[in-house]
């Protein structure tokens, strides 16, 4: 049996929030046309809303405002339609292994624990991008810290190597407090 390769992990589509935005004002609407329907088949009592707001509406004529209206309700829906057709960003990277990601900072975290991890470092901070991995680390005063960086940026490459694309490593190197 062939297996099928499971879905890349993605962010959730930007068209997301205007679409719940558009879903609540045709939830508005139909809770208004449901009372309206109410009201006509004489379940309730009030006055109507929307034979008034259309008797309003009937002899309107052309206004000023309604060219830029237009032309800015046509704007609105080209960014929708281009927010709707744009790709989700990736979250995730792939392992060599077949269907294993791993977040960024799930990325960070190995390398911080593998910077940890070398000799002659206190500590050490890490960040995770798409295309690197920035590694800070804190070394006492009397250490080398061209080696060290070296060192670190070797180690962390090995951690990260299982990747599928292997982010650039790039370490910095402080030198804080006394020898002891």
């Amino acid at each position: 049996m062939i297996e099928k390769a499971s879905k890349k992990p993605v962010a959730n589509p930007t068209a997301a929030v205007p679409a719940i935005l558009f879903a609540l004002v045709l939830i508005g609407a139909g809770v208004v046309l449901g009372r309206e329907a109410l009201l006509n088949w004489g379940a309730i009592d009030g006055p109507e809303w929307v034979g008034p707001a259309a008797t309003h509406l009937d002899g309107l004529t052309a206004q000023q405002w309604m060219l830029p209206g237009g032309i800015a309700a046509v704007v609105v829906g080209f960014i929708l339609v281009l927010t709707a057709i744009r790709p989700r960003r990736r979250t995730h990277r792939a392992l060599t292994e077949h269907d294993v990601w791993l977040r960024k900072g799930d990325l960070a975290a190995v390398a911080r624990a593998v910077a940890l991890d070398s000799a002659g470092v206190d500590s050490a901070t890490a960040k995770a991008g798409n295309k690197k991995v920035a590694v800070s680390v804190s070394t006492v005063a009397g250490s080398d810290t061209s080696e060290l960086k070296s060192a670190v940026v070797a180690s962390v490459n090995d951690a990260l190597r299982p990747l599928a694309s292997v982010p650039k490593v790039r370490a910095r190197v402080r030198t804080t407090g006394q020898a002891s």
